[in-house]
């Protein structure tokens, strides 16, 4: 699937005389949403807080979200099942490992299920883990976001769309967190 699109692919609609914009790939736009897991369990929500903006297409946000916004206009709701690849990705077995007790005592770390600690790879970089598992002598390390192979049902209402021509409104992605987020 090509996610370059350019801003020609969505054609606007004319209802009488009023013409309804509809978003395109590269619009930047404002919306509330709210994210459940399959279960029902409701892990995000914008109601409360500042409705995020993104530019779709920039991957700022996941790409289930980038498709569900292309095509709505400006008052529109939508509700959707986001598929894990489109979500959070899927659950990747590489990514947990086993490590020694005595690993983190040597760390000075009392390992809890849940705590989050950064390990330093072969190739110097930093990626958090999450300890989830502890059986023995070993505890077991996860860098998969918690939310990883779930999907998620997310409803989303377009705000506003940000930078209209004329408009003199250009915003920047904000929805980092939507990567990043974990549930409380």
């Amino acid at each position: 699937m090509n996610r370059n699109r350019n801003k020609t692919d969505i054609p606007d609609t004319s209802v009488g005389d009023h013409q309804t914009r509809r978003v395109r790939w590269g619009d930047t736009v404002r919306v509330a949403f709210m994210a459940w897991l399959e279960d029902g369990t409701l892990i995000d929500s914008s109601i409360g807080s500042e409705p995020p903006t993104f530019t779709a297409g920039t991957h700022s946000v996941m790409e289930g979200i980038e498709r569900l916004v292309i095509g709505m206009s400006v008052g529109e709701s939508k509700t959707e099942k986001i598929p894990p690849d489109s979500a959070f990705g899927p659950y990747r077995p590489e990514l947990s490992s086993r490590v020694s007790r005595s690993w983190f005592q040597a760390q000075k770390i009392e390992p809890q299920i849940g705590l989050c600690i950064e390990v330093r790879k072969k190739d110097d970089t930093l990626v958090d883990m999450i300890i989830t598992g502890l059986n023995g002598d070993h505890v077991t390390l996860d860098a998969n976001n918690q939310l990883a192979g779930k999907g998620l049902l997310v409803q989303l209402d377009l705000l506003e769309i940000l930078d209209q021509p004329g408009s003199g409104v250009h915003a920047t992605p904000t929805l980092e967190t939507w990567r990043k987020r974990q549930p409380q």
